[in-house]
Formats: C-alpha cells, structure tokens, sequence
C-alpha cells in the first residue's frame, strides 16, 4: 500500500509520448513511499523491484508488463531481476531496491503536474528517489490515439484499393500497414517502457534525458506502431552505469 502523502519538495522528471496530430502522455519518477514485505539478502546482486498494483490489472497483461522490463534491464544492460508483487518493506530502501507503483488515475491528482503524463519519478532536495509512479489511465489513452491513427490509415489504404488507386505516399506517416498487430500488446508495452524509464532516473539519480534511446524526452507514436526496437533501448553509458551501481552496491554491502 501506497501513502497518499505528497513528497513536499521533489525534481520531476518526465518523458512525453508525442502522438502527431494529438496531445501528448508523459512519464516522471518515485517518492519515498513506505509499505510491508519481508526484506531481500543482504549483499545481493540483483536489482530487486516492488511492484504495487493499484490498478487491478489483468495477470496477463502484468506478465508482459514484467516481461518487457526484463528484456531492457536483463537482456539489454545483463542485470538479474528479481520481482517482489505487491509488496515493500518499511524501511529505506537500498540502491538496488525500488517500487514501481501503478497507478489508475493521473498524475494531476497525486502530483498537481500536467495531466498528460505516463509516469513520475519524484526526487528529494538531495536527488533521491525510489519510487517510479505510472499512471496506467494515460497509457489507455495513448492507446486509444494509436487505435485511432491506425483506423484512419487503414481506411484510406481500403478506400484507394476500391477505387483501383495506390494509397497516397504519405499514408505511411499516420500509421504502418500492419499497425494493427501491435495494438493489442500496446498498453503494457506503453506501461513498461515508461515505468524502465522511470527506472533509470531513480537507479542513475539521472536528472536529465538522453539524446536518443529509451531516456529521451519524448517519442513518436509511429515509433509505438513498427516492430523496430532501437528508439527504446538503453544507450551504451548507460548500461555501463547501470552495472557498475549494482556492482559499486554489492560490494559496499558485502563489505558491511
């Protein structure tokens, strides 16, 4: 359980999902939030998330939501995973600890910030953060805009074929032909992304945002629409940053 307690001073970082012709959803970061589980090993290795669910999702949907966070820091950056659900300790958490909490409503009631943000990730006067909010109403939007694109553009491939016409050359700017087959996934693949981005602000106490790859500010909805996987990735600083604050962790730890 999440206290609805409001960090008094915090660093918001966010990220901006741009769709085109549309508003824009966004992401930010975690506040010092205290609940109950029972504390990891000390001196682990792994980078062990709690993830709270306030939005009741489907299990299925939570499994690709997990899935998905696992294939940027385990497959991308080589760091051991380890998920506790539902969960959290209260106590401080340590540097490979942090909470992902999902959240139903936006971040205008939590926060007071703008109302087309995905995801928060608050820090204090002294940029510290462990807890990475995502407000899973906002990725239901962004999804909804998608859906939209994708109808709009396949209406138009339809309509040119009737009429014995090539679709116009800029149809392919609303949306890809097969746009329709990452629509299901879309909504947690849209959660995942902005709670590891989130992720990476609070593990790196990064600030700022990236030129390209997963930490920048903003994407593209035909980035969302295309199997292409590079404008999410993490850039190569990064990954080196990431493993070498686990490893900088466990070896303070071990050595306690």
């Amino acid at each position: 359980m999440t206290t609805k307690t409001r960090p008094t001073r915090a660093v918001l970082v966010s990220l901006t999902l741009f769709a085109a012709l549309v508003g824009s959803p966004a992401i930010a970061a975690p506040t010092q939030d205290e609940s109950s589980a029972t504390s990891p090993q000390q001196g682990t290795d792994k980078l062990i998330v709690y993830m709270i669910d306030h939005q009741y999702i489907d299990p299925e949907e939570l499994v690709t939501i997990q899935r998905e966070i696992e294939a940027i820091f385990e497959q991308q950056a080589g760091l051991e995973m380890e998920w506790q659900m539902d969960a959290s300790p209260r106590r401080e958490l340590r540097t490979e600890e942090l909470r992902v909490i999902l959240l139903a409503s936006d971040g205008t009631r939590w926060f007071h910030g703008p109302s087309n943000v995905i995801g928060l990730a608050p820090h204090d006067d002294d940029g510290i953060g462990r807890n990475c909010f995502v407000f899973y109403r906002q990725a239901q939007w962004f999804w909804q805009q998608a859906v939209l694109r994708c109808r709009e553009a396949t209406r138009e491939r339809t309509q040119a074929t009737a009429r014995g016409e090539t679709p116009a050359a800029g149809i392919d700017q609303i949306a890809p032909a097969d746009c329709g087959n990452y629509l299901p996934s879309l909504t947690p693949l849209i959660v995942a992304r902005a709670a590891a981005h989130e992720m990476v602000h609070i593990l790196l106490n990064k600030l700022d945002h990236s030129p390209a790859g997963l930490m920048r500010g903003s994407f593209n909805l035909m980035e969302w629409l295309a199997a292409d996987q590079d404008p999410f990735r993490l850039l190569n600083e990064e990954v080196v940053l990431l493993r070498t604050m686990l490893s900088n962790t466990t070896l303070e730890t071990n050595n306690r």
